[in-house]
Formats: C-alpha cells, structure tokens, sequence
C-alpha cells in the first residue's frame, strides 16, 4: 500500500514561527537567529525544503516517490510551494496511523529546521532540535518497517 503526503512550506513556517515565538518568550528577542524574522521567508523556505530532502533521505526504503518543486497558485511562489512523498507502507495501516505519520513528518521536518537556524547561533540549541527531528524521523522509520496485524478475534466456546 502506498500513500501519498502533501506538506505545505508555509505551513512548516507557521509552525517554526510558533516554536521561535516560544522560545523568545522564554529567553528574548536576542535569542533568535536572523533567519526566523518573516522579512526573510523566501531564504527560510529553501532551508524547509532542504531538512524535507535530508528527512527522506533518512526514510528512503519507504520512499517511493518525492517532489520538491510542486507549486501552487500563489502570488509569492516559494511560500506556497507543496512537499510531496509517497510512501510504502505495511498492509493493514487505518486512516488515523496515515494522519499520525504526516504529522511526525510535518514536525521533524520543523524540528529539523529549525536545528539549521540555530547552528550557528546556538550549539545547545541546535542539537535539541537535531535530537527531536532524529527521534521522530527514527518513530517514523519504525512505524513504517512495523508489520501490522489485522484484529484478531476470539470466539469463547462454553462446554
């Protein structure tokens, strides 16, 4: 069975946004790489569509297909770009476990992100992100080398 996930630049952006915004409330502005102000999203979305390609580069046995450079019809083409990747999976995945793996894949590839924006700025902060975009990307890996069982059921016979 294969599966195909759509994920929007813009919205890994918001999210990378949130997670800055975050963290600035807890440390100040001074603490947030020049990169995460939204005067340079056009850069921002390059580096999302790198830490993708790295991202299904770490997945590649599952991967059967990826597209960086679907478009959409937007007026600032780079913000609206869509990431493509199709994925093999093990017989017997429900809709809910499909939506669980474009979300991982939505926050690792954020995560990830983000550990670009900080590697210069913050070495600290930087290897948190890269922990939790290699903890989620090896979640990922899991679920997809998982075999997944249908339900069993058991009929009790009374003597």
């Amino acid at each position: 069975m294969t599966i195909s996930i759509n994920l929007s630049t813009s919205a890994i952006m918001q999210e990378i946004y949130a997670t800055s915004a975050l963290r600035c409330l807890n440390e100040g502005a001074q603490s947030r790489p020049a990169i995460l102000s939204r005067d340079r999203q056009s850069a921002l979305a390059i580096l999302i569509k790198d830490a993708f390609a790295f991202i299904v580069l770490k997945i590649i046995p599952h991967v059967e297909q990826c597209n960086l450079f679907d478009q959409s019809s937007c007026e600032d083409q780079s913000l609206c770009e869509i990431l493509t990747v199709d994925l093999r999976l093990p017989q017997g995945v429900s809709s809910s476990v499909t939506s669980a793996i474009r979300e991982i894949l939505h926050h690792a590839i954020a995560n990830y992100s983000l550990h670009i924006c900080y590697n210069q700025h913050d070495s600290d902060d930087s290897s948190h992100y890269l922990s939790i975009a290699n903890t989620q990307v090896e979640n990922l890996c899991q679920l997809l080398s998982s075999r997944i069982y249908s339900p069993v059921t058991i009929t009790p016979h009374y003597l």
